[in-house]
């Protein structure tokens, strides 16, 4: 049961990061090449702080420290959602 919230952490960070990816995938339809460009950037600096999150989070599972895991892992999606929150607000 110990490892059930940093598992489940790490599951909502995967979600939540495929989900940021795709909506800038989707943002890209009617966009310019320097826009596009853009958005591979923010694309990639995404997936890393989601692949780092992850990585964090099993690497305090596999050193015994859950609660912290958790942290590491779930951090990446707050910041996500604070990046929607402020997207949306901007239109």
């Amino acid at each position: 049961m110990t490892l059930f919230l940093p598992i489940l952490a790490i599951a909502c960070t995967v979600l939540t990061t495929l989900t940021a990816l795709t909506f800038c995938m989707a943002m890209g339809a009617n966009s310019t090449p320097l826009q596009i460009r853009a958005l591979k950037r923010w694309m990639a600096s995404l997936f890393l702080l989601g692949a780092a999150g992850v990585a964090s989070g099993i690497a305090l599972i596999d050193a015994g420290q859950p609660g912290w895991a958790s942290l590491a892992a779930f951090t990446p999606s707050v910041l996500f959602g604070l990046i929607l929150l402020v997207a949306v607000g901007r239109s």
